[in-house]
C-alpha cells in the first residue's frame, strides 16, 4: 500500500469513527430531550401507578434499547476499522 493510501484510509477511519460516536452523542442528546427532566429519567407512565416492571418496559423502551443498539453501531465501527487496519500492512503495494 502507498503511503497516499495509508494516509487516505487513515483520514476515511477518522471520519467513521467520528460519525459513529456523533450518533452516540446524539443519541443521548435525543435522550435527553425526550425523555428527561432536568437531567433525570422521566418516563412517560407516572411512577406512583407504575409497577417495577413498567418502569423496567419504560426504561428498555426509553432509554435502554435505543442507547445499546447505537453503541453496539460504534463498536463494529471501531472493530472493523481495527481489523481493517491490521489486514494491511499483509496488502501488496499498489
Amino acid at each position: 500500500m502507498t503511503h497516499d493510501r495509508a494516509t487516505e484510509n487513515d483520514q476515511l477511519y477518522r471520519y467513521e469513527i467520528t460519525a459513529a460516536l456523533n450518533a452516540v452523542v446524539r443519541a443521548c442528546a435525543d435522550i435527553v430531550r425526550d425523555h428527561s427532566h432536568r437531567g433525570f429519567w422521566t418516563p412517560h407512565t407516572t411512577t406512583d401507578q407504575a409497577t417495577h416492571q413498567d418502569l423496567i418496559e419504560a426504561a428498555r423502551k426509553d432509554v435502554l434499547n435505543h442507547l445499546q443498539m447505537v453503541i453496539q453501531c460504534a463498536e463494529t465501527v471501531a472493530q472493523d476499522i481495527e481489523h481493517d487496519r491490521q489486514r494491511q500492512p499483509n496488502r501488496p503495494t499498489e
